[in-house]
């Protein structure tokens, strides 16, 4: 006879891994903003090192770091549309807010703002694409559209 934690153990990871298929797209989104923007470290750090095409890179990854933002936030938008999930959308909204910043910041060679926002938008991604995949995106029941 299974144990209550064993009932519970698998169940948990099951659901953590539900989502609706707007919930899916974000995901792939969030995954693949989140590779692209481990990039940008590296493209500058090659561009510091000596390597002038290493700034190219870093402006071509920026250029897809910010268009897979932009894509997010309409997935987010979609998600809280359709699922009723807003904290997502905000989050995702905050975090492109402060990529745009960084972007202008970088163009005009603002690295006293650039290089924290950088920090901050890279910490900022990985705990979203830790949230989208650690629980279900799924549309909200009764209960929890009270309690919001």
């Amino acid at each position: 006879m299974a144990t209550a934690a064993e009932r519970t153990g698998p169940a948990r990871t099951d659901a953590a891994h539900r989502a609706s298929p707007s919930g899916w797209v974000l995901r792939v989104i969030v995954s693949a903003h989140t590779v692209a923007i481990f990039g940008q470290p590296v493209f500058a750090g090659i561009y510091l090192s000596g390597d002038f095409d290493g700034l190219r890179w870093h402006e071509v990854g920026a250029n897809i770091v910010t268009a897979l933002g932009y894509l997010q936030l309409i997935a987010a938008v979609v998600v809280w549309l359709r699922l009723r999930q807003a904290r997502l959308c905000l989050a995702t909204l905050a975090l492109v807010a402060a990529e745009t910043v960084q972007y202008f910041a970088g163009i005009d060679g603002a690295l006293w703002l650039h290089l924290p926002l950088g920090v901050l938008t890279i910490v900022g991604l990985v705990l979203q694409f830790i949230a989208v995949w650690s629980g279900p995106i799924e549309p909200a029941t009764r209960e929890e559209d009270d309690s919001e």
